[in-house]
């Protein structure tokens, strides 16, 4: 295929502007809605800590039986398919739109178009120490602390940019989510296995099994 054929495929399958800023408005409310779920899923282990750190002053005996509610609390059906249901809604239209957007660039080099200067300007960088996911996640897609969220004043360029970033954070915010899903899981399934034990060695694993689900980070 010669190069006027690449130039005839790119702009057949090139995306508008107005795709574009569509594209946007739908990956911002993503990963504003991800972005909440994950707070959402750090209160649930935090609670989790907070309850077992509180009970270390209570008598075994009673403690026994917090330390049931807590798992109980943390990993119920609720808090778990509320996770799932949102990283299920993450359609595969974001890795499409990913090929798509990435053709008007193609088009726009193949037809020697110039270059939007703001393409070739490198992403602003978070702050490099940072403990909170989100700042991180700013960090690794080139988020700067005011992004720009007007898409009627972005060039196809920026908008092309932009929701590349958005993809990329959208797909961290869900692998984290997936992972605490997991997690949540593992510890219900080890609250399970327990009942089987006598209650001075199930107090023992029950402390472990909280202990190594807040140990792990989010």
């Amino acid at each position: 295929m010669g190069k006027d054929d690449d130039k005839n495929v790119l702009k057949r399958g090139s995306v508008s502007k107005k795709d574009l800023m569509d594209e946007h408005v739908r990956l911002v409310q993503k990963e504003k809605e991800l972005s909440q779920k994950y707070d959402e899923v750090k209160a649930i282990f935090q609670k989790l800590d907070e309850a077992y750190q509180t009970s270390k002053g209570t008598f075994s005996v009673q403690r026994y039986g917090k330390l049931k509610d807590m798992i109980k609390s943390a990993t119920s059906e609720s808090n778990i398919q509320q996770i799932q249901q949102a990283i299920q809604a993450s359609p595969g239209q974001t890795a499409a739109w990913s090929g798509l957007t990435g053709l008007l660039s193609k088009a726009k080099v193949l037809s020697g178009e110039s270059q939007d200067p703001a393409l070739a300007q490198p992403p602003a960088k978070a702050p490099e120490k940072s403990s909170s996911f989100i700042k991180k996640i700013k960090k690794l897609t080139g988020f700067s602390d005011d992004p720009i969220t007007d898409e009627e004043v972005m060039s196809e360029a920026q908008l092309t940019r932009d929701n590349g970033r958005k993809q990329r954070a959208i797909t961290l915010l869900t692998n984290q989510l997936s992972k605490a899903v997991t997690q949540l899981e593992k510890l219900r399934q080890y609250y399970e296995a327990s009942k089987s034990h006598a209650p001075p060695k199930r107090y023992q694993e029950l402390k472990e099994m909280i202990k190594n689900a807040c140990a792990e980070k989010f």
